[in-house]
């Protein structure tokens, strides 16, 4: 807004000077990112979980045990980071899951895959609609990518031997894992909690955790299927466990410290968030003094007479009455575009308009376009720290940023291959259901990928199986 002056020329022509203004607030508050940026030596907590006698320390996750509900927050306030790990969780969950057999073929000798239907394995298709596998891929896919940590929970009936029935997701805000058992050398323990903030929940629910190191082989000796430490195979009595489902960091023993986080702790995120916030209130506050309005001195002379006032308490209420009326025409966003009608005299002696009131609007600095490039560095500054170009979500503003088909279906492709490891977490627990309850040998998974097709093939896209080598419509 540019600093207008008071036309002292009109003051001494009689006029008064009245400025009508709005209001506005503080608008920047940057984010406590210590919890992120540190690894901070925290003291496990015991907890005495329902149904249970003894207390078992838990690790907490964040300075005051609610790191991922912090994360969920941050992610919800900026429209980048959200959309990155919104188009990552779809990448991961693909286009549906194929089961499938290895074949060898008899003419080349080489491996294929061989499509397995309903017909062929309904014990297979059962289990993956009976658990609505569809639905705990989806919530694996979203809690990997967030966290790189996911939670699953494998549920056996009472049969004998034992077989895995149900497979449920468990939410990785409300799980914390125990402290390291010196005897055994790992966690025994997964807390599941929504009440984690309150310092010591008392709706914990405690299953026993499955070695991280070699989560299967801890299942099948559980299950009597593999010899303990004694050299004797033996079924355990517990029939729920807890599955781990991890991508790797390095230097983390409890929990995982995805590497996108660094834009928290870089501070990009914080600047990310700035811009919009900046730029409301430079919107709201910058042209807060949107006129000013000169009335003759002795208008009001008029006014008092015509109203009959004469007393100075009726003429100061009159006087605030019309000031306020003038402003709710000046600014109320009902009599936008309506015409203010003033009258006013011809002075013949000094040869000038003799006006009641003249209102003078102030120009905004403000033209549009504010902070773009800072805006577009940001974006790309975020996409890059998570591991997305920018251009395949569009969160570079401004023009010429779009890119040509061929190079948008190069780096979905890349995405695609870059996410295989995030895919194939998230199959864990078919391969646990295939050996726990004895599916043939050769039964595989795979997740499905959509591939965009060229415009040599048409419009749209197809499901890239690796079934063949040419991709299936």
């Amino acid at each position: 807004m540019k600093n207008e002056g008071i036309n002292q020329e009109l003051i001494a022509q009689g006029y008064l000077a009245y400025a009508f203004r709005q209001g506005g607030e503080s608008p920047l508050k940057f984010e406590d990112n210590s919890d992120i940026v540190t690894d901070k030596d925290v003291n496990p907590i015991p907890i005495t979980p329902k149904g249970g006698k003894e207390p078992i320390p838990f690790v907490p996750r964040g300075s005051r045990n609610d790191l991922p509900y912090d994360i969920l927050r941050r992610t919800a306030k900026n429209v980048t980071v959200a959309s990155n790990i919104e188009f990552k969780s779809k990448v991961v969950y693909g286009d549906g899951i194929l089961v499938y057999r290895q074949v060898r073929n008899e003419t080349t000798g080489k491996w294929e895959k061989q499509e397995v239907t309903r017909e062929d394995a309904p014990e297979i298709f059962d289990f993956l609609e009976l658990n609505d596998f569809g639905h705990v891929r989806m919530e694996l896919a979203n809690d990997l990518c967030l966290f790189y940590d996911a939670f699953v929970e494998y549920i056996f009936d009472r049969n004998d031997p034992p077989r895995l029935v149900q497979v449920r997701p468990l939410e990785t805000t409300c799980s914390r894992i125990s402290e390291i058992d010196e005897k055994e050398g790992r966690s025994l323990w997964h807390g599941y909690s929504a009440e984690w903030y309150l310092g010591t929940p008392t709706d914990l629910v405690a299953t026993p955790l499955l070695d991280r190191r070699a989560p299967l082989r801890d299942l099948l000796t559980r299950m009597g299927r593999l010899p303990g430490k004694n050299g004797i195979a033996k079924t355990g009595r517990d029939r729920r466990f807890v599955h781990n489902l991890r991508i790797n960091t390095p230097g983390r023993f409890y929990y995982a410290r995805p590497y996108w986080w660094s834009v928290f702790a870089s501070g990009w995120y914080d600047f990310s968030n700035a811009i919009p916030t900046y730029k409301k209130a430079l919107i709201k506050n910058q042209m807060s003094l949107r006129y000013i309005v000169y009335i003759k001195d002795t208008f009001w002379a008029e006014l008092f007479k015509k109203n009959r006032a004469t007393d100075e308490k009726a003429q100061v209420s009159l006087q605030t009455k019309f000031l306020d009326e003038l402003n709710d025409y000046l600014t109320g966003e009902e009599n936008a575009g309506k015409t203010f009608v003033s009258h006013f005299r011809y002075d013949r002696v000094k040869g000038i308009e003799d006006k009641d009131i003249l209102i003078t609007p102030l120009d905004n600095a403000l033209k549009g376009g504010e902070y773009i490039e800072d805006s577009e560095e940001t974006s790309n500054t975020l996409s890059y720290g998570m591991g997305v170009h920018p251009s395949i979500i569009g969160s570079s503003p401004g023009k010429n940023k779009s890119i040509n088909g061929t190079e948008a279906r190069e780096l979905f492709i890349i995405t695609q291959a870059l996410m295989k490891s995030f895919q194939e977490a998230t199959l864990e627990p078919l391969y646990f259901a295939k050996r726990l309850n004895g599916w043939p040998e050769d039964i595989c998974f795979s997740v499905t990928n959509v591939q965009l097709t060229t415009l040599d093939k048409g419009t749209g896209a197809t499901k890239n199986t690796g079934l063949k080598p040419e991709n299936e419509e």
